[in-house]
């Protein structure tokens, strides 16, 4: 036989050993362990776009999901603001919370649009959630434009 021919060939390495399953042939679940810190941003297979979950959300997603959080706090503290001027809450939720006190309220309400908007923000590759991530800093932007309406034409100190 000739030099080079596949008889002379030598054996091919063997493979690596693995330990455990291949963590590629199931899916990414919604609370990985390498959430915020795994190098996934995206499908791994052909046809893998949508409704899938992710390690790290991407940068819009992330402004979004702060932009909610700030707005928010600033809703809350400007309700607080608001209520001892003479106005009420129409949120019957939050009108609860208050009697927790203004800390009491404050944590409720952050708390309860943390988890929502952390929710949203782990949905980002479903097209109902990057909807109602959208609908979320719309809505916080519109409810801002509102207090400041009422903190500013409403509730404005009398000329004097």
């Amino acid at each position: 036989m000739a030099a080079g021919s596949p008889v002379d060939a030598p054996p091919p390495a063997p493979e690596p050993a693995r330990s455990g399953v291949d963590r590629r042939q199931r899916p990414t679940p919604m609370f990985s362990r390498y959430l915020l810190f795994g190098r996934r941003r995206g499908g791994r297979r052909d046809g893998e776009r949508e409704r899938i979950y992710v390690d790290r959300p991407g940068p819009w997603v992330t402004v979004a999901f702060l932009a909610v959080c700030l707005l928010s706090v600033a809703d809350a503290y400007m309700t607080l603001y608001e209520l001892s001027r003479g106005a009420t809450e129409a949120n019957p939720i939050m009108r609860a919370a208050l009697d927790l006190g203004n800390g009491g309220f404050v944590l409720v309400k952050t708390l309860m649009t943390v988890v929502g908007a952390a929710f949203l923000a782990l949905h980002k590759t479903w097209p109902l959630g990057r909807v109602c991530l959208g609908i979320a800093v719309g809505g916080y932007l519109l409810l801002t434009a509102w207090h400041m309406y009422g903190l500013f034409v409403v509730l404005r100190p009398p000329m004097t």
